[in-house]
Parts: structure tokens; sequence; C-alpha cells
């Protein structure tokens, strides 16, 4: 005879949500072909293994009750905007504290601003500011120098059609071993 039962201590009730847009394939593999020449200057780091991807907002922790409402909400609100091609040229970085992130500049024509400011209104106040395309995070002020002596001018310009937002999900972090898995996908106006 159990005591108390444990699977309401075992169940993961909580969840992390992630809302990327996926580049194209072509965008894809340059990234892969950024973070390979990344490694050879620097060896293995943080973000090596990441799916080249712009994050449109992250939800910590939440319920999949909370969620499923919230995707609901999302899918009718997102399913009135229209695609919008995203530029992306050139390289640059954020530093925070001596820890630093590369990434590849996705340019804000007025078109793409105004896209992102309505996935503010829509997904809330965790959609960035800077929409990138991250190639190395978490970088040493050593690492940094030299990726950076690399990146800083090399050229890097291509554009593709945001037509959805994916959502992925995983386990709260206290299962960080696990990898993030397809949830759905909110499909913009007209998004064939």
């Amino acid at each position: 005879m159990k005591i108390f039962k444990t699977d309401s201590f075992t169940k993961i009730n909580s969840q992390d949500y992630l809302l990327v847009i996926t580049p194209s394939e072509e965008v894809i593999t340059k990234v892969c072909s950024f973070k390979d020449k990344a490694k050879e200057l620097i060896g293995y780091f943080h973000s090596f293994n990441s799916k080249a991807h712009i994050t449109v907002n992250h939800y910590y922790d939440k319920r999949a009750l909370f969620m499923e409402e919230k995707l609901t909400y999302y899918d009718q609100k997102l399913g009135q905007e229209k695609p919008v091609a995203l530029q992306v040229c050139g390289f640059d970085y954020f530093e925070h504290q001596n820890i630093y992130t590369i990434y590849a500049k996705v340019a804000l024509n007025i078109e793409a601003e105004a896209t992102f400011a309505r996935f503010k209104k829509i997904l809330g106040p965790g959609v960035p500011s800077v929409p990138h395309i991250t190639i190395a995070r978490s970088l040493s002020a050593k690492n940094f120098e030299k990726l950076w002596a690399y990146f800083e001018n090399l050229p890097f310009e291509c554009f593709f059609y945001a037509d959805k937002i994916v959502v992925l999900k995983t386990p709260t972090r206290r299962f960080n071993n696990n990898p993030m898995t397809v949830e759905t996908e909110l499909r913009l106006k007209n998004a064939v």
C-alpha cells in the first residue's frame, strides 16, 4: 500500500514554449556553415547545435491549458497578418556584463518593423526589439574578439519570406536534456 500517490510529483504539467520564425533552407545552411567556422576558430560553444531561427517570444514554465487558450487566440490573430519579406544583411553583436552574442542582422524596413510591432501587440512584451539569427552566444571576451575579427566585415545578404510562426515546446528547465518538439504552426494570412 502506498502512503501517498507519487504520480502528481512525476507528471510534467508545465512547459516552456518558444515561438520562432524559421528561415529558408538556404539561410539555415549558410548559418550552419558560419557556426562550423566559429567552432573551427574557438572550439565548441553553447549555441553550436541550435538550428537557425528568429525568436519571436519565449514563454517560460507555462501550464499546457493556459497555452492552449493562448495558441487559439494567436492562431486567430496571426491568421490576419500578411507574410513578410525579411532581409538578412551582415552581422552584429550584443554585449551584456562582458558576455557576448554574435548574430546575423535582420534588416527592419518599414514593413518588417510594422509586422514585428504587431507581433508585440499580439504575442506580448517578449517580442525582441532586435530580431536576429544567433550565430554564437554566451561568448567570453577572448572568444568574442577572435570571432568578431572574422565576422565583423564578412558579407552576408539574403532574404526569405516569414509565412508562419512555429511553436516549440519542452518540459520546463528542470528537464533541460529533453529537446524541444513542434507543438504547432501558426500560419500568417494567405500562407500556403
